[in-house]
This record gives C-alpha cells, sequence and structure tokens, in this order.
C-alpha cells in the first residue's frame, strides 16, 4: 500500500532543482517503495530498487537506515558530497536529524518539509 505524494510535489522538486536546490527524501517507508515514490516525484531519476553501497560510483544512492546506522561521520559526509539524488529509507527520527546535521556540517542551508516533519 503506497500513500500518494500530493499532486503539485513533481512539479515543486522540478522548481527547486532548477533552482539548484538539491532536493533529497528521508523517509521511514521500505527503500523500493521510497525509491518508487522518488522516482514518481523526479526525486531520482535512475530506476533503482536497492542500489546503494558505501563506495559505489552511482549518481543515485537509495540508502536503508541499517546502512545508515553503521556509516561512519565522514561516510555519510562522503555519501553527500559524492551523489546527486539520494533517498534514505527506513530512517528513524534520530537519523533524520544526523542527516540534517551532516548537510550543515557542510555548509548546506537545510529546510525540511513533509508529514513527518513536525
Amino acid at each position: 500500500m503506497i500513500d500518494p505524494p500530493r499532486a503539485n510535489v513533481p512539479e515543486a522538486v522540478s522548481k527547486c532543482k532548477s533552482a539548484g536546490i538539491k532536493v533529497i527524501m528521508v523517509t521511514g517507508d521500505h527503500p523500493i517503495t521510497a525509491a518508487a515514490i522518488a522516482k514518481n516525484v523526479g526525486i531520482i531519476t535512475e530506476d533503482v530498487a536497492m542500489k546503494m553501497e558505501v563506495g559505489e560510483e552511482t549518481e543515485t544512492a537509495v540508502v536503508n537506515g541499517a546502512t545508515l546506522k553503521d556509516m561512519t561521520k565522514e561516510d555519510l559526509d562522503k555519501l553527500l558530497k559524492e551523489h546527486e539524488e539520494i533517498v534514505f529509507a527506513r530512517t528513524s527520527p534520530q537519523q533524520k536529524l544526523i542527516i540534517v546535521e551532516a548537510f550543515q556540517r557542510a555548509g548546506q542551508i537545510v529546510a525540511v518539509t513533509g508529514d513527518g516533519a513536525n
């Protein structure tokens, strides 16, 4: 069962990308579900189901919360720097904070939105 994104999400993602904003997805959903939704709304362009091992050379990364848990700060920093399209799936609220802090560590301005952002 997939909770479909709102109809205006693909346009919003497109506008953000056109403005030079990197849009990533952080969700508690299963990685396959998350990747399908992210592809549907334009967050990722590659057709991926499970694609991420630290060091894998690809533009798109789908990272499971269990994998994220085992990553060092340096691994996460490298992932964020080297991948343009990122989906984090099966993440906990604490992991969402870790991801935000990693972007901030890289000097990025971070905005969080969505039904789980509060």
